[in-house]
């Protein structure tokens, strides 16, 4: 037998002040004992409040297992209803014949016998138009560099930089980007490029540190202000390599953390810089490159080249013959050849990349990318003056002119296109020459009167224009300026191919007459059916009917497969809430084990406590009215006369007793039946309400009774205990109100408790007092006394 102590001190009794120190009396012990009967009736209500919320959790776990059944098997929308009897039904339609792969249909068995299909003499196709030959060059090229790399340039020396600020109690880095809209060749650009930077810091409450922080210059002098409402203090804390010295922040050799606070704090009024700004540096091409990195990527494989070093004699031809060899190392002698494209002046040199055969033949199929690299060597302002991601095929983030399209020129505002008789403009405030592809590309696609589509095939370096009008109803004609940059010349460029619509021979049932039926897609409804054709059959190669062919017919059957898999999964879940229903109702309780108090948990370990609830909360339905009534339905879910029945469909009831109604399902003999009469199994499992009635509409009657989540009267279970799948049932249902009723008993019990506990404190205060007094007196006389 499971024993525990009962109430006691946990060596926590929360009462106030200090007792027995004249008496020697354990003041808080007695206080215990006098206040257990009000405590142990504080215990045992929340001992029965525990046990109510015990039995609706235990509920709770019915219903829900009750509305899964339901969704599942009960929805008429569900795929595995068995109440619409739609799995019963002639909807698995086959296409029969010789030819039945050029046909794919789905529908209704009432339209499968209705017709034939004796040829197929054209498949429906949008027209198109693609590019039969690259609309690039295939060449990877780079912006102009000197030959000389003994020749110096001037590079800004902050780009790449972080700047550390200290906002409040929290520090920001503002790292200073290279490229596109940063530039800090000047300080007015610079100035710009850092309040940039800055609005990509964020500092919350919607807000970046441009909101709290200006940058401006005047006369090479930086000046930092906080323009913050919040008041937070702002406060420069450090940078990357020299930045605060070449901003003028600090001089040559200083430290910030020697500096006073005046060199340092952001104030209205504004930090200025002590020197001017040191922005650029003049370097020679030799140092700008020596050591460098490029991200190559081939065909998907990535690999990094570094450049080797670099001295003033040295000239582009040694950093073309590093390239090479490092590109023959990553992807193999003889894929991507670079070579080195001189301006007519032959003083610079541009960098070109191709893709070649082992033999020296031009790739036209694989693809050579800068993916990344040193951010000095890359981007608008890198000296290499080409961008990360540049390839050798058309650069979409390009305008026109600079993407690479063989016929990106000769183009005048605004810029138009024409289909046909079709002709849009583009937006002049939007869109110019200086426009990307992509952008151009989007707006023509978004416009639904052209009718087309465009889309670019980078592998193989070709732009594909679909019609988005159906089969021969569609047409390609393009014209305007702008056609001819993006794709050339009809003919010469690009080829058109012209929209064709499905052409289908039919012949319906009871006719000797066939019908030719013309539709714009492959996929199309006819009489009913669904069909889609793939392919082509029945026609001779001059495109008239063959006259011994075979027709394609169709037939109409029950999918037996998932009619078993829905009912054998149907039973197994009603078995298992059948169980778990009779399990509840037949689990005694072990009186032994109650809700454990605050006091007894104190006492035990976690897996103590987790081992005697797992007891206590057994038994809680025991014999529970509204439990055993639902197990009584469900066990006569069958009607006994209807049973003979049942079992011809391979559904049976237990006959052991024990099992308490269980279903038990003969598959064989449930095949057996569905290729018999799939209408039998159908009529007895969802026939409706009265003394037929099918397996599935008695369910939906028992479940809806006790577990329906919707209504204004909800089923019994759930009214009792409320559930999580009908929120407003969780805010009103009975075992909520028995809990309400047990907090409001508890508190005032609590009350009481604080009543006397103050009551007791109070009168062994006078008790202590009235000791002391006496202990002073005796003191006294015995000093008396004793003289």
């Amino acid at each position: 037998m499971a024993t525990i102590n009962g109430l006691g001190s946990t060596g926590s009794s929360g009462l106030s002040g200090y007792g027995g120190l004249a008496s020697g009396l354990d003041r808080d012990s007695l206080i215990e004992g006098m206040t257990y009967a009000t405590r142990a009736k504080i215990a045992a209500q929340k001992g029965k409040r525990q046990s109510v919320l015990w039995k609706q959790q235990a509920v709770q776990g019915i219903t829900n297992k009750m509305y899964e059944f339901s969704n599942k098997f009960l929805s008429l929308s569900s795929s595995t209803s068995l109440l619409s009897g739609k799995l019963f039904s002639r909807n698995q339609i086959t296409a029969l014949g010789a030819n039945s792969k050029f046909v794919s249909v789905s529908g209704s068995a009432s339209s499968a016998e209705m017709f034939s299909i004796l040829g197929v003499k054209t498949l429906a196709k949008n027209a198109q138009a693609s590019s039969n030959r690259p609309v690039t060059e295939q060449v990877l090229t780079t912006g102009e560099m000197v030959n000389d790399l003994g020749t110096e340039i001037t590079r800004d020396v902050i780009g790449g930089d972080s700047i550390y600020l200290k906002y409040g109690s929290k520090q920001y880095a503002v790292k200073l980007p290279q490229g596109g809209e940063y530039d800090y060749s000047t300080p007015e650009k610079a100035a710009m490029a850092i309040n940039k930077a800055l609005e990509q810091v964020e500092v919350g409450a919607d807000q970046t540190l441009a909101d709290v922080m200006s940058v401006t210059q005047e006369a090479g002098k930086f000046t930092f202000k906080n323009i913050s409402s919040g008041g937070n203090a702002l406060e420069i804390v450090g940078g990357t390599g020299n930045v605060l010295v070449d901003l003028g922040f600090l001089d040559e050799g200083e430290s910030l953390k020697d500096l006073d606070d005046e060199r340092k704090k952001v104030t209205a009024d504004g930090l200025t810089a002590v020197n001017d700004a040191e922005l650029t540096e003049k370097v020679t091409v030799a140092s700008e490159l020596s050591g460098k990195s490029l991200k190559f990527t081939y065909n998907g494989t990535t690999k990094t080249i570094k450049l080797g070093e670099y001295d003033s004699q040295a000239t582009m031809d040694d950093v073309l013959a590093n390239l090479q060899k490092g590109l023959d190392d990553a992807f193999g002698r003889g894929r991507v050849k670079a070579d080195l494209k001189e301006n007519s002046t032959g003083d610079k040199s541009s960098l070109t990349f191709q893709t070649i055969t082992p033999n020296g033949e031009a790739d036209a199929t694989s693809i050579i990318k800068i993916s990344g690299g040193d951010a000095s060597l890359l981007g608008e302002n890198g000296y290499l003056g080409i961008a990360s991601g540049a390839s050798n095929r058309l650069q979409l983030s390009a305008s026109l002119k600079d993407s690479g399209l063989n016929f990106g020129s000769g183009l005048t505002m605004p810029l138009t296109i024409s289909n046909g008789s079709d002709t849009f403009t583009l937006d002049p405030e939007k869109f110019d020459e200086n426009s990307s592809v992509s952008s151009i590309i989007n707006e023509i696609n978004s416009n639904k009167d052209l009718g087309i589509h465009i889309s670019y095939q980078e592998s193989g370096d070709k732009f594909v224009i679909k019609s988005t009008r159906p089969g021969a109803s569609g047409d390609i004609d393009l014209g305007g300026d702008l056609a001819k940059a993006l794709f050339g010349e009809a003919g010469v460029d690009y080829d058109v191919q012209a929209g064709t619509d499905a052409v289908i021979r039919v012949q319906y049932a009871g006719s000797d007459e066939v019908a030719t039926v013309v539709r714009g897609s492959n996929s199309f409804s006819l009489d009913g059916l669904n069909v889609t054709v793939n392919g082509t059959f029945g026609y001779d190669e001059s495109g008239n009917p063959l006259k011994e062919v075979e027709a394609i017919t169709f037939e109409a059957k029950t999918d037996t497969d998932a009619a078993l898999k829905a009912v054998k999964e149907m039973i197994d879940e009603f078995n298992e809430i059948l169980a778990l229903v009779n399990g509840e109702v037949k689990q005694k309780p072990n009186r032994d084990y109650s809700p454990l108090s605050d006091e007894q948990k104190a006492e035990m370990s976690e897996q103590q406590i987790e081992e005697w609830e797992k007891k206590a909360q057994e038994g809680l339905l025991f014999g529970d009215t509204d439990l055993r009534s639902l197990t009584n339905e469900l066990r006569f879910v069958i009607p006994a006369d209807m049973r003979e029945m049942f079992k011809e469909i391979g559904i049976s009831v237990s006959t052991n007793y024990a099992d308490n109604g269980k279903l038990v399902f003969d598959e064989e003999q449930f095949k057996e039946a569905m290729s018999l009469d799939p209408s039998k199994i159908r009529d007895a499992l969802s026939n409706a309400g009265g003394s037929g009635a099918g397996l599935m509409t008695n369910l939906k009657t028992t479940f809806d009774k006790y577990a329906s989540m919707t209504g204004a009267t909800k089923g019994i279970l759930v009214e009792r205990a409320g559930s999580p799948h009908s929120p407003l049932s969780m805010l009103k249902n009975t075992y909520l109100s028995q809990v309400t009723e047990f907090d409001t008993y508890i508190s005032r019990l609590n009350d009481k408790l604080k009543m006397e506990q103050d009551r007791y404190i109070k009168q062994f205060s006078s008790l202590e007092s009235l000791v002391s007094q006496m202990n002073s007196q005796s003191s006294y006389l015995s000093q008396m006394f004793s003289m």
